[in-house]
């Protein structure tokens, strides 16, 4: 199923040659040119050129937004891993940071943080939906790899998997404001309104659901692994037939599903036999977690696509690249949920 590509359409207001400056200071490393690149929405992202030829990946988060400084919390558990993902050699096709003068992963200054990362060459997977057999297997035995490195790595440094729906609150106060306000001028957030309103009940019956959910995955003893926890295509980098792992921000130690839930459906067969022959065993599939997982990321997407029209954007062209997400990548999926659950069962029953 082709995905909905996050974007952040303008950049963030910030002179070239004081972003150079701050990285000659800060990285010894002399700039060029520098290329936003419109991917992701936790922070900006740019191409780096420096004057010898070398190429770094530059994110860089805005303290003055709310969604950008949660990212900037998260900074501190996967940096740490993937830096030792990469010089352990417990998993090389990753974007790692690059440390600053003060062997820092991260560098502050002008009210915003900034991250530099090597940069991997290729194109990301993005509009390659639906993919091929061959990708889906090698998306499976990546997976299988980074999860038989959990014994390797720092647990205690990590998130764990809590099973949070904190987003909720948010998505009750989007939905209350918007029955609270009256038609608009606003062409954007008027077609806000009369896609979501008529949705009202359908997004609370399925926000109960995700609470009982959210019961039942607490209560699962299933071993947890090192989970990515958002492998979707444009998080995906595929250069000579190798496929690299990017925006490790959601990694967590978490129940397998949490990296299997994109790929349920008719191609789970193929995901996990793959899977499955990487690690070596045979896993048990919990279907309550798939559905947890499939609807919280629908249901956050939705909460927080919602905060930005409504209190974040300060551009007419974010707001429509949003709204866009939520009627034809989001609310158009959640009826989809079911059926391929119920077709990874009869995969399961099959395999019996």
């Amino acid at each position: 199923m082709r995905q909905g590509v996050k974007r952040l359409e303008v950049q963030y207001r910030i002179e070239d040659h004081v972003l150079a400056a701050s990285l000659e200071k800060e990285y010894g490393i002399r700039m060029e040119s520098v290329r936003f690149i419109p991917m992701g929405d936790s922070a900006y992202s740019y191409r780096v050129n420096c004057a010898n030829g070398e190429r770094y990946y530059l994110k860089l988060f805005d303290h003055q937004n709310d969604r950008q400084l949660r990212s900037i919390e998260r900074l501190r558990y996967y940096l740490p891993l993937t830096w030792q993902l990469y010089h352990q050699r417990l998993f090389r096709n990753v974007t790692y940071p690059i440390k600053n003068k003060d062997g820092d992963y991260k560098t502050t200054f002008n009210d915003i943080t900034v991250v530099l990362f090597n940069f991997i060459e290729g194109e990301t997977l993005a509009e390659a939906y639906p993919f091929s057999t061959e990708i889906v297997e090698s998306i499976a035995r990546s997976v299988a790899q980074i999860q038989l490195a959990t014994p390797f790595i720092d647990k205690t440094a990590l998130l764990t998997e809590t099973f949070d729906i904190s987003f909720a609150s948010d998505l009750e106060k989007c939905i209350s404001v918007l029955e609270s306000t009256e038609a608009c001028s606003n062409p954007v957030k008027q077609a806000l309104r009369e896609h979501v309103l008529p949705k009202k009940e359908q997004v609370l019956t399925l926000l109960n659901l995700v609470y009982e959910l959210r019961g039942a995955a607490i209560a699962d003893t299933k071993e947890r692994v090192l989970c990515h926890g958002d492998i979707w295509g444009g998080n995906l980098i595929r250069h000579h037939n190798e496929l690299y792992f990017i925006d490790w921000e959601s990694a967590m130690i978490a129940p397998p599903e949490f990296d299997l839930v994109g790929y349920i459906g008719e191609e789970f067969d193929v995901f996990l036999s793959a899977y499955e022959k990487h690690l070596g065993h045979s896993v048990n599939i919990n279907l309550d977690l798939l559905r947890f997982y499939s609807y919280r990321h629908h249901l956050r997407n939705l909460a927080d696509w919602l905060m930005n029209i409504l209190y974040r954007n300060t551009e007419e062209a974010q707001n429509e690249h949003d709204l866009d997400m939520i009627v034809s990548h989001c609310m158009n999926r959640w009826d989809s949920i079911e059926p391929k659950v119920r077709a990874v069962e009869a995969i399961l029953q099959k395999r019996k």
